[in-house]
């Protein structure tokens, strides 16, 4: 099977020839920037900046030979926008952080902060306030939110103040898909992989695009706390964003559709997180009014074009499972098993013939950084042996692999997976 068969088996939950593999080909993937480089070398591959497109949670992209050396089945495609609004089309500088020589979108703009860390700007943008901030000896951005003071009275909010960054997709964001497609279809990119597709745009209230980090002068709700007791406090408004947030999401997709075809595997939809380490963030019941109906209108469409679906949320989330697989969602990640109710067989038990399970081979939390480089083995193959069975499952590590971790546990989770699948 090549790679794309491979992940399509599972996602039509029958049994491929091997467990696919993900590693980087998704935004909860990836790794963070340092590990990159020393995967580069460890490898043995050229010595080169690495290029990141997710400077808030700064990690580093996989170029070909890195993915070609670990065997990853699956990539994503290099989004238009990276992180604070700053385009990926405009080329590229250089940024040292850390001892890793970066690339960096070229309109990006990072001043130190006076106290040892940085401040990054809305779509480089010096002349208004930074929309995130790195403390010193920090390893990603955080937001800073700059919310305005609401109105005493919902009738007074406008609703599209909400939507300003969910836009009708540009001719230069239409045209650089194009390009990809054509580099898909040329050979320049490798087309035997499964494709993942995240544009942006069909998150609904995400926590990490709330504050609205890419926009100069953000307005509505733009705390995240705020967002998170809106349904309670502004229902029609957070309906009305949701509602005009997913008509939208459904108009641009049917564009992407147009040009990347079959190029595309699966559209990630929806970050939001309805777990914390405990229970859920929110009710049943909330979640089936406030969030599934636009779930699946999204996901209809999707399936409609014959693209499947990957949702994430962290936590514990087994209880809205059910209210997943009936949004239409084909896969779940990151499959945090560590969380309370996450055990590995009773999710695999219990929802395995209706979602792919996209994660869940490794605790980041404590195993990865914390364990020797048996206990990680150990662990990926029985994950493995648990989730593989019947297909409908991504193996991958549980969210993104942080600083820090030491390389020989990385090494040790690729080569257990490897070793479960028979390749050594």
């Amino acid at each position: 099977m090549t790679s794309k068969e491979r992940v399509r088996t599972a996602f039509q939950h029958k049994q491929p020839d091997k467990v696919p593999m993900d590693f980087g080909g998704m935004g909860c993937s990836t790794t963070h920037v340092t590990n990159v480089k020393k995967l580069r070398e460890y490898y043995g591959l050229e010595k080169r900046p690495v290029k990141v497109f997710d400077i808030f949670g700064m990690t580093g992209a996989m170029d070909e030979d890195l993915k070609r050396a670990i065997g990853t089945d699956v990539e994503q495609i290099t989004p238009f926008m990276a992180s604070f609004g700053n385009r990926t089309d405009r080329g590229w500088k250089e940024w040292e952080y850390m001892g890793v020589d970066l690339l960096i979108p070229a309109e990006t703009q990072i001043l130190d902060d006076g106290s040892g860390g940085y401040f990054i700007y809305p779509q480089g943008d010096t002349s208004v306030p930074p929309s995130g901030h790195m403390p010193a000896n920090g390893f990603y951005f955080d937001n800073v939110e700059r919310q305005k003071p609401l109105p005493d009275d919902e009738d007074e909010m406008n609703f599209m103040d909400n939507c300003e960054e969910y836009e009708e997709a540009s001719d230069d964001f239409l045209n650089y898909l194009k390009k990809v497609a054509a580099d898909y279809k040329s050979g320049e990119l490798d087309n035997n992989r499964a494709v993942v597709f995240d544009p942006g745009g069909a998150a609904l209230g995400d926590a990490a695009f709330v504050p609205g980090m890419g926009l100069k002068d953000p307005k509505g709700i733009r705390s995240v706390t705020e967002w998170m007791t809106a349904p309670l406090m502004y229902p029609d408004y957070v309906h009305d964003v949701y509602e005009y947030q997913s008509d939208m999401v459904v108009k641009n997709f049917k564009k992407y559709h147009e040009i990347l075809g079959d190029i595309v595997d699966i559209a990630y939809i929806c970050g939001t997180d309805f777990g914390n380490q405990k229970s859920l963030m929110c009710s049943l019941d909330t979640f089936d009014e406030f969030y599934k109906p636009y779930y699946q209108k999204m996901n209809n469409c999707m399936h409609d074009m014959g693209w499947y679906t990957l949702k994430h949320s962290c936590g514990s989330i087994w209880r809205v499972i059910p209210n997943l697989i009936e949004s239409g969602f084909d896969s779940l990640n990151p499959v945090q098993c560590s969380a309370e109710g996450m055990d590995p067989n009773f999710l695999k038990d219990s929802f395995g013939d209706n979602i792919v399970f996209w994660g869940g081979v490794v605790d980041t939390q404590k195993v990865l950084p914390f364990g020797t480089p048996e206990e990680v083995r150990k662990q990926v193959l029985e994950r493995c042996e648990i989730f593989s069975k019947n297909g409908g499952w991504v193996c991958t590590s549980i969210h993104i692999i942080q600083c820090n971790v030491p390389l020989q546990n990385i090494v040790a989770m690729i080569d257990a997976i490897h070793e479960y699948n028979g390749d050594k």
